[in-house]
Parts: structure tokens; C-alpha cells; sequence
């Protein structure tokens, strides 16, 4: 009896190990690859509809300015039902070109791994803080100016 108590503990030592290796690939795996991107235009300004971003949903979307440069955006809708807007890059890590990535309802800057909570995205964390995005609601339409995300072009 005293035998299999090692293999035992043994056994269950690398079960646990083998589950947070699991776990630590799932997260970098998550962080390695980019999301996809809704391309917009403007006419004059931008318009989205909100309808199906469900609370703890991210969007993606791409915006080509005259200049033929592509600016990345996102909107999402926090756990009370309000919508965010944030540039797909902060002022400190936008240099590596990497963005966000949506994890669980978390926005995940796939650079420096600094997870934010929809409600609190606009504080971010240490030097990690997402650019807000600018936007005016009607209902459940976002409009945005493209002077807005131009304004942006230099973080991409």
C-alpha cells in the first residue's frame, strides 16, 4: 500500500504539470494568432451596427484611408451592456506591429500578454494602454470619423 502511495502522488504530480502546459500553449497559441478583421469604409463617415456584439464580444475591423494605409480598429461591448472603441494598438507596443487579440471576453495585447477586462480597458495596465477610439452611438449604431482613425495611421 505504501508503494502506490508515490505513484500515486507521482501520477497526479504530472497530470497537474501536463494540464498547465496545456493551458500555457492554449494562451500563447491564442496570443500568436491575429483575429480577423471586417473591413470597412466611409461614406462620409463610418457606420456599424452593433446588433449581434454581445456582451463580452470583440470585433476587429479594418479601415483603408485615401492614403491606401490600413488602420485597425475594434469595438466591443462590456459586461453592462456598453460599447467600447479602441485603436488595435497602444502607444508603447503599437512599434511591434502585434495588436490585440480577444481571450474569453478579455482584450489580450499580443505583444506584452496585458490582459484587460472590457469595463476597465481604457486604464490598461502599466505602459500597456489600448488607444481610444473615438465614436458617437445612435441607437445601436456606431459612427465614426475617418479623421479619427487617420489621426492613428502612425501607430501602424
Amino acid at each position: 500500500m505504501a508503494s502506490s502511495i508515490p505513484s500515486f502522488r507521482g501520477r497526479t504530480a504530472l497530470l497537474i504539470a501536463a494540464t498547465g502546459l496545456v493551458a500555457v500553449a492554449v494562451c500563447y497559441s491564442a496570443m500568436a494568432r491575429a483575429p480577423e478583421f471586417i473591413p470597412v469604409s466611409a461614406n462620409p463617415s463610418i457606420s456599424i451596427e452593433t446588433n449581434d456584439v454581445g456582451r463580452g464580444d470583440i470585433r476587429f475591423f479594418t479601415y483603408r484611408d485615401p492614403a491606401g494605409d490600413q488602420i485597425r480598429f475594434l469595438l466591443a461591448r462590456d459586461s453592462t451592456g456598453r460599447i467600447k472603441g479602441a485603436i488595435d494598438a497602444c502607444q508603447r507596443c503599437s512599434m511591434y506591429r502585434k495588436g490585440y487579440v480577444s481571450s474569453r471576453g478579455d482584450l489580450v495585447c499580443r505583444y506584452c500578454g496585458n490582459r484587460y477586462k472590457l469595463e476597465a480597458m481604457e486604464s490598461g495596465l502599466a505602459y500597456c494602454v489600448p488607444v481610444k477610439l473615438p465614436f458617437q452611438m445612435t441607437g445601436q449604431t456606431v459612427t465614426i470619423k475617418p479623421a479619427d482613425l487617420e489621426r492613428e495611421r502612425g501607430l501602424f
